[in-house]
């Protein structure tokens, strides 16, 4: 467990240089006064760790311009990145995409998902935007991965449709992206073996699921409680079958 724990380095991601990964999974800040302790959540917030870092309105653009040159100097030279984002600063993201020199807008994902649980009776729902980034002019795609995704009805990577799988007890970080989204993405993108890289970790989501599909990982984040979260996730999916507690969790829920 150490020596998977140990790749969750408490670090600024401008420091991260010659990861040489194969894949990039990050979702940054969302640059909104976020905590991810409003009331609106159906949490308790006690169980969220301090220490989240978000980015400023102003500071935002120079913000995704650093992270855009993590992975251009952090990537292979036909390396692929996957940056997610909430509405809000989605069109910041976009233009210095654009603008970058080095990096090429390949296209974009919608992944669509259960929000605002606090009102059981009247059902929300969101969209993030996935920017997917390529450095070189070759890159890799599976065309069917082994979620619902792909296995029920006709494969379409525009949309995902993945629910947010809640946990109940545990340490919770801000903001974390579900398991089976993850695996979704990571096995389109990626091969066993590969080395994915997030210098935005959070709760260290993307190196459980690489770990559990048998892929090397990378990750920082400047939040040392994070890694808190990242050691109980780990301990959920690899020793407390957490994914068959994810399915119980979504079953209960709609009762």
């Amino acid at each position: 467990m150490k020596e998977i724990l140990d790749k969750y380095v408490i670090k600024d991601m401008s420091s991260w240089e010659n990861v040489n990964a194969d894949l990039v999974i990050t979702d940054p800040p969302f640059g909104i006064e976020f905590s991810g302790k409003n009331g609106n959540y159906h949490r308790n917030a006690d169980n969220v760790v301090s220490g989240y870092v978000e980015w400023s309105v102003p500071e935002y653009g120079e913000k995704i311009q650093q992270l855009l040159e993590c992975i251009k100097k952090n990537l292979k030279e036909n390396g692929q990145a996957l940056i997610f984002s909430g509405w809000n600063n989605s069109n910041v993201i976009h233009e210095k995409i654009i603008g970058f020199n080095g990096l090429t807008l390949r296209g974009k994902l919608y992944w669509t998902y259960n929000f605002a649980p606090a009102c059981k009776m009247r059902p929300a729902h969101n969209v993030y935007e996935i920017y997917w980034i390529t450095n070189g002019d070759r890159w890799h795609f599976h065309n069917r991965c082994s979620t619902h995704h792909c296995q029920i009805g006709e494969p379409n990577l525009t949309t995902l449709n993945f629910k947010r799988d809640y946990k109940v007890n545990m340490p919770k970080y801000p903001t974390r992206l579900p398991f089976k989204l993850l695996q979704c993405v990571i096995e389109h993108f990626s091969n066993k073996n590969d080395l994915i890289f997030d210098p935005l970790c959070g709760s260290g989501m993307v190196g459980v699921v690489s770990h559990k599909l048998e892929r090397n990982f990378i990750m920082g984040d400047l939040n040392k409680n994070g890694k808190i979260v990242f050691q109980h996730l780990l301990d959920y999916y690899l020793n407390k079958n957490g994914l068959i507690q994810d399915q119980k969790l979504m079953t209960w829920w709609k009762k």
